[in-house]
């Protein structure tokens, strides 16, 4: 038995038309804040023109806010505790939704935040006191490459680094499959029309039971159809 169990962890096979989506966050610190945008920096370099959704403060003095990335540049490196050197970035992201009642929202929060007087200065960029960190969450299409019950290879716009934990679905067949999941490997690939996808390896983590059995039996059921032998 345990022989058949462990064929069956690593059995996979191509799953090309097999798409979903995955929702994952970023971790950044504030650099400044204006009533259009904010400044951060970051572990993660973040694409341009996608769009996040980030809360600014924390508890009662918080403003939950949504805006797309206008620049990222590579600003340096740091040394972790580990020892590793890793990359660290800056990106500009405006708000959206600048005119509406979140403007007023933001207004306030930034004159119990900022470092200097509003009354002054209210279109110009601050520097915050705000100590926590902000998250920044995200989502993506993705397409498969190859699937196993244990995790898949797949090509998406993003890269996510390994470690990355990730909130995926995707359709199998008539049925949803839902799953948390990790981030293991990342590659750059660039297609015959030279646009440049992430080519990343995934592994299923925490699967529900009910949705594990999803997939297996349509992995059973594909591999079925490809002639080839299905172990049970």
């Amino acid at each position: 038995m345990a022989r058949k169990d462990e064929r069956r962890r690593h059995e996979r096979f191509s799953a090309d038309e097999v798409k979903g989506n995955f929702s994952y966050s970023v971790e950044a610190n504030v650099l400044n804040l204006s009533l259009g945008g904010l400044a951060v920096r970051t572990y993660t370099q973040l694409n341009i023109g996608r769009r996040y959704r980030f809360r600014v403060g924390g508890g009662k003095d918080s403003v939950q806010l949504s805006g797309a990335v206008r620049w990222c540049r590579l600003a340096g490196t740091e040394k972790r505790s580990t020892g590793d050197i890793v990359p660290v970035y800056e990106a500009g992201i405006s708000f959206d939704e600048v005119l509406s009642d979140k403007a007023e929202e933001l207004l306030e929060f930034m004159e119990r935040n900022i470092i200097l007087d509003l009354k002054r200065r209210i279109f110009g960029r601050f520097r915050v006191q705000v100590k926590d960190s902000v998250i920044l969450e995200s989502d993506s299409k993705y397409l498969v490459k190859q699937l196993s019950t244990s995790g898949m290879m797949i090509e998406a716009d993003v890269a996510l680094k390994p470690e990355t934990t990730l909130d995926l679905e995707m359709r199998l067949s008539r049925r949803k499959f839902i799953t948390p999941a990790r981030i293991v490997y990342l590659a750059e690939v660039k297609l015959q029309d030279e646009a440049l996808k992430y080519r990343m390896g995934v592994e299923f983590i925490g699967t529900a039971p009910e949705q594990a059995a999803k997939l297996e039996d349509f992995i059973r059921t594909e591999l079925a159809k490809a002639g080839e032998p299905a172990t049970t």
